[in-house]
């Protein structure tokens, strides 16, 4: 980078700081957009209890809904990405998902009032299943889609769910832990069965 590129950087870097901070500060900066406020733990957790697997029990659970819900909570729509290989074409990130995410759990909990008397996260297993499954035939789910290109909160949290190492490494039954970075000594290595396999 030439000294020119750099002060050219370095001054658009201090004029879009200085906006940020004018605007309400660093966190102002970094809110989420209005209306994309998280989605309700409750009806989540159910949802992931119905379509995560057996095996991740309640903490694992927890643990996916959890990081769905802070992946959500950070998400910046509108945002430019880095243009494929040999184009010079740009992409921006999709409209944000959240508030139709929401509106979808609001309709599964009125749904299950209206034919059961009660909240989703009160049904059984077995009934909350019965209703994902008459909702997402209308999907198209040949393949897990990009968690922010899901148009039902159910493929969004299972095809966030499925991209986490946790998910490779219980494929694997293997502690493969992707995206991390194992010394060189362990490359030779075959990954550690995971407990209990």
């Amino acid at each position: 980078m030439s000294a020119l590129d750099r002060r050219r950087f370095l001054k658009t870097a201090a004029g879009a700081a200085a906006a940020a901070v004018a605007a309400g500060g660093p966190a102002a900066a970094c809110a989420p957009p209005p209306g994309t406020a998280a989605l309700d733990d409750r009806t989540l957790f159910a949802l992931g209890e119905t379509v995560l697997p057996a095996q991740l029990g309640a903490d694992g659970v927890q643990r996916a809904v959890g990081g769905f819900q802070a992946w959500l909570a950070g998400y910046q729509p509108a945002v430019e990405t880095t243009h494929g290989y040999g184009t010079g074409n740009l992409d921006y990130t999709p409209a944000h998902p959240g508030p139709g995410w929401a509106a979808q759990l609001e309709a599964l909990n009125l749904e299950a009032d209206q034919r059961f008397g009660s909240a989703f996260a009160q049904l059984s297993e077995q009934r909350r299943t019965e209703m994902l499954r008459r909702l997402i035939a209308r999907e198209r789910v040949d393949r897990l889609p990009d968690p922010v290109q899901a148009r039902h909160v159910a493929v969004g949290l299972l095809a966030y769910w499925a991209q986490a190492p946790e998910a490779t490494n219980l494929c694997f039954q293997a502690r493969i832990d992707p995206y991390t970075c194992r010394g060189l000594a362990e490359q030779s290595r075959k990954p550690a069965e995971l407990a209990g396999s």
